[in-house]
């Protein structure tokens, strides 16, 4: 390694590490500040305090990591800026990618880091945290009785004192108030007493309380019996113990947040993707088939529109159903042909037939016939629709030969629609519709059901490919931020904590605000989860480009100087342009 790769190395780790720190700690005060309503009053210890900001610590590392290095990469090549050590690399021929070229690899290697630890150490830490923050949240403010004030967070139990003196454990003048007691047949209870001394148990789970020179009050009986007695008892010592573990601070298991997306790693959230995947679509041909059972007459429309055999059950439906005889000429053919095509009758079996079965079936071909020559005028006279309609519009739609022709058609749609229901009663027709408003309800309200269903599911997967992209896209999120802090150092060329935090804050709050935005965005469906989770890779990386591009031509976009000299120039302009306009006014 060079002298100057050693120099540019060591210049960056120092900031880097210090920089680091302090984004770390202010998240965390940060994230304390959110929660600091919910650990006030609780009685925490040490222990579980320290616990609690090491997971938490842990998971905001990869948050942290990217700001450390925008600021430190700022910090490191505006100090070479301003004490000109930059210019005198680059009069010596060494470019600034050159230059650059061992702070690559070192955020390169950061960036891998931060990928690991995100994939292997944050679903452990983000799972103790949680399990930990629900605790906490859940957990009984801290046992602290105050003076003068009746404290009623014990079970049955109501306490009172009316002085506590300065070691916290004599009290004087007390009343215990006990509801509900269930030993011996007694109602409430009652402990009055001068002094007494209150102390917890090794373990914290109970108070020990002393009573000295007081009086017990009992009644005995049930409350709805109304000869119940009353006990009164003195005494000189009594001795209490009233359960206080439930304050505690009590650790529960951490099973229930195992299937949450951000405490599982890539290739848990592959498996939980494909696994959901497989589900919604299952759940989707599921309702598919649902669907076409609930509409399953629609098959019986197509075959009699096309000419496929009804089935069977129909057919004898009609033929042992006395109401068909009934049927109009429309009915008879349709019947009919239908018929003949399910079975053909042979000549034997006709020949077969006698006097009144043949004046029957004369009848029925005269039917035959008669329904055919009214079906094709029917089929040639304008709808019957527009002929019931006013002479003008009649007379309108005569002169349209379009019109007629769609009148024809419509007919004939009508008439061919018809022939599903042609060959059944009236109360069959209207039993059928009833039953098919009743499917159509049906499907709806499945449909709604299946519909939110569906809907959860693909929500389920967007959250958890959100997670997978998160990972990749914080840990580059460190290479990226360097690229756009050296090249922005280099043309700032200021140090110390003030010029680069300004510009790292602009950076760092592009970078997090497009991050959530995309995010949410993915979350409710409007982008996909790989570009709500690129959205702010896709804003940046340009930015970085411009920034390295602009820093390789020693560029004055930060420099004040040249917007000064810019303002003059255009000053000069628009003055001459006026004056040239003065001058021609003069002139003319």
């Amino acid at each position: 390694m060079k002298k100057l790769d050693k120099l540019i190395i060591k210049s960056f780790i120092g900031p880097f590490v210090a920089t680091f720190f302090i984004t770390l700690f202010v998240l965390v005060m940060q994230f304390f500040w959110l929660w600091i309503d919910d650990f006030v009053g609780k009685g925490l210890d040490a222990v579980t305090i320290l616990k609690f900001i090491w997971y938490q610590s842990a998971v905001l590392i990869p948050l942290a990591l990217p700001l450390a290095v925008l600021l430190s990469s700022l910090m490191t090549f505006g100090n070479l800026g301003e004490s000109f050590e930059l210019v005198a690399i680059k009069s010596a021929g060494i470019s600034l990618l050159r230059f650059m070229r061992p702070l690559v690899f070192v955020s390169l290697l950061i960036s891998l880091g931060a990928f690991l630890f995100a994939n292997y150490i944050i679903p452990v830490a983000t799972l103790k945290s949680r399990t930990m923050l629900a605790d906490i949240v859940l957990a009984k403010p801290a046992f602290d009785i105050k003076e003068g004030v009746f404290y009623d967070k014990l079970d049955r139990f109501a306490i009172k004192i009316g002085k506590k003196e300065k070691d916290d454990s004599t009290i004087r003048d007390v009343i215990v108030f006990e509801n509900n007691y269930s030993g011996g047949g007694l109602q409430d209870n009652f402990v009055v007493a001068k002094d007494g001394v209150m102390k917890p148990s090794p373990d914290k789970r109970f108070l020990d309380i002393v009573f000295k020179d007081g009086w017990r009050y009992q009644e005995r009986g049930s409350r709805s019996d109304s000869s119940t007695e009353y006990i009164r008892l003195g005494f000189k010592e009594y001795k209490m113990q009233l359960d206080i573990s439930s304050f505690n601070f009590k650790a529960s298991d951490d099973s229930s947040n195992r299937n949450n997306e951000r405490v599982l790693s890539m290739r848990q959230l592959d498996i939980a993707i494909d696994s959901m995947t497989r589900f919604a679509n299952l759940e989707i041909d599921r309702y598919r088939s649902s669907m076409r059972n609930n509409f399953s007459l629609l098959m019986y429309k197509d075959s009699v529109v096309k000419g496929v055999v009804i089935p069977d059950s129909v057919l004898n439906f009609k033929k042992n159903n006395d109401a068909f005889r009934g049927l109009d000429s429309i009915t008879g053919r349709a019947v009919s042909t239908l018929t003949d095509k399910a079975k053909t009758p042979s000549d034997s079996t006709v020949r077969k037939k006698d006097s009144a079965g043949s004046t029957a079936l004369a009848g029925s071909s005269k039917r035959i016939r008669n329904s055919k020559s009214r079906q094709a005028a029917a089929l040639k006279k304008p709808d019957t629709v527009a002929a019931a309609t006013t002479p003008a519009a009649a007379r309108a739609l005569k002169k349209d030969s379009a019109a007629r022709r769609d009148s024809a058609a419509l007919a004939k749609r009508k008439l061919e629609a018809n022939t599903i229901t042609a060959f059944l009663p009236d109360s069959a027709q209207l039993n059928l519709t009833e039953r098919a408003i009743g499917n159509i309800n049906i499907a709806k309200d499945n449909a709604s059901i299946n519909l939110g269903s569906i809907q959860e599911q693909e929500k389920s997967i967007r959250r958890y490919k959100i997670e997978w992209h998160k990972k990749i896209v914080l840990a580059l999120a460190c290479f990226l931020m360097f690229m756009i802090g050296a090249p922005l150092g280099s043309i700032i060329r200021k140090g110390g904590l003030g010029t680069p935090m300004i510009f790292a804050i602009i950076f760092f709050l592009v970078f997090y605000f497009s991050s959530n935005t995309g995010e949410k965005m993915a979350k409710e469906g409007s982008l996909t989860p790989f570009s709500g989770m690129w959205l702010s890779t896709f804003i940046l990386t340009p930015i970085g480009a411009f920034l390295t591009y602009k820093a390789m031509r020693d560029s004055n976009l930060f420099n004040k100087e040249f917007y000064n000299r810019l303002k003059r120039k255009m000053q000069d302009a628009l003055r001459k342009k006026q004056q040239r306009l003065k001058t021609k006014q003069k002139t003319a």
